[in-house]
């Protein structure tokens, strides 16, 4: 019975049009591998130290969490907070004495605006569930420094031991 429906197909389409359907099929099965293999999560290393890639889904505020395609370890997804800064919430509450001028708003659109892409970013270890990073934008702009620099956020010096920030505060901040 087999046959006789493949007889009966081959003499409606030809032999041609089963080489041509043989080839598309195959090719929508090399498509789909493909695919599938594109949307496996890159596991990178966010121990602390170590450089990794974050390439951008989205931005939660104007300091972070930035959240990664990239999983951890672990198998989680990679959520960064970047280090040193303080940003305005949402709500355009911030935890520092003095606060940037830039609203939550504000500050968010300019982090969405810089984070495009991939980041390359530093790990300085975990931090509330996100890695506590420094990173470059895909033009090598310092993310925290420019966020500084707009008026976005204020450098944290409890969280900048390493002074690393202190050039990025504009002179009339100081």
């Amino acid at each position: 019975m087999a046959s006789t429906f493949f007889g009966q197909v081959r003499s409606r389409i030809g032999t041609g049009g089963l080489v041509i359907g043989a080839i598309v099929l195959a090719a929508v099965i090399f498509v789909v591998i493909n695919a599938v293999r594109d949307i496996t999560p890159t596991a990178v290393d966010t121990a602390t130290g170590s450089r990794f890639t974050c390439t951008v889904l989205s931005v939660y505020d104007g300091d972070g969490p930035i959240n990664c395609a990239e999983v951890d370890g672990a198998g989680e997804q990679v959520s960064v907070r970047l280090r040193g800064i303080e940003a305005r919430e949402p709500d355009n509450t911030c935890q520092m004495e003095v606060c940037p001028p830039l609203s939550g708003q504000e500050a968010k659109a300019i982090l969405t605006r810089l984070a495009v892409g991939q980041l390359q970013c530093v790990s300085f270890g975990p931090s509330y569930n996100r890695v506590d990073s420094s990173c470059t934008s895909p033009t090598g702009v310092d993310i925290s420094c420019e966020l500084i620099r707009t008026g976005a956020a204020v450098r944290w010096p409890e969280y900048d031991p390493e002074q690393r920030l202190v050039n990025c505060v504009p002179a009339a901040r100081r």
